[in-house]
């Protein structure tokens, strides 16, 4: 059946400055947020529970996110920890061995969606990446920096569906300047993805790619967080898809 893949635009330093100081416990809190999440991800609800019993799924919630982002570098892409087992069974076992991982994935696409990132509008790219819509140099910048778009980061996506990578505003950047390499013929997807990068690149934002994530809950939040509806207003819309 395959997969689908989608491309927003992602406020990287929004996200790094703010919001993983409190996804590591450092500042603020989540309650709120991870109310609204269970609300959304609990099976039938949160109706069934009295609020003691709500206020204790939140604490464990918490702690368990928590625990799980502290183990995260500073870019919040890696650890060092996993990148020292080597064997893929051992790799598995090391997500599983975590009380909530799944959860946490599934976590972070909400919260990153309703703070750093619009759902809509976004580029969708359909079963596959970025690079299958170029021909690509492997010697370029433009492959190095869509390769990183491209690759399925499995810290943040260990269980094949949700947010798989995402590329910083200085990435951005330096892929706008290298976009000669950016080959291309015919191809819709390719041009909406060059107005894309554009957006992103004029308004200092980074891009951030998803797959099968939860459309349904995300669609729900607030759209033009992170720019106005008037920006795009003369952006062609070929291959952008909009809020319905």
């Amino acid at each position: 059946m395959g997969y689908w893949c989608t491309l927003h635009l992602f406020d990287d330093k929004k996200f790094y400055q703010e919001h993983v100081p409190i996804l590591k416990g450092k500042s603020g809190d989540l309650k709120e947020i991870c109310l609204e999440f269970l609300k959304m991800n609990t099976l039938g609800g949160l109706v069934k529970f009295n609020q003691d019993e709500i206020d204790l799924k939140i604490e464990k919630t918490i702690y368990q996110f928590q625990q799980i982002s502290k183990t995260l570098n500073p870019d919040f892409k890696t650890s060092d920890i996993l990148n020292d087992i080597k064997e893929y069974d051992d790799r598995i076992k090391y997500f599983n061995e975590f009380d909530g991982y799944y959860d946490f994935c599934k976590f972070l696409e909400f919260y990153i969606f309703s703070f750093c990132s619009d759902f809509y509008p976004h580029l969708p790219l359909g079963k596959g990446g970025v690079s299958r819509n170029f021909e690509l140099d492997f010697r370029t910048l433009s492959s190095s920096i869509i390769g990183e778009l491209d690759t399925w980061n499995e810290h943040l996506c260990p269980y094949g569906t949700g947010i798989t990578s995402w590329i910083s505003s200085e990435e951005v950047e330096l892929l706008y300047l290298d976009k000669e390499n950016l080959f291309f013929e015919e191809n819709f997807k390719a041009k909406s993805f060059i107005e894309f990068l554009e957006i992103a690149k004029e308004n200092q934002l980074g891009l951030i790619i998803g797959v099968d994530m939860n459309e349904t809950i995300l669609k729900q939040l607030p759209c033009y967080k992170l720019l106005s509806l008037s920006t795009w207003e003369n952006v062609n819309h070929e291959g952008l898809l909009w809020k319905m």
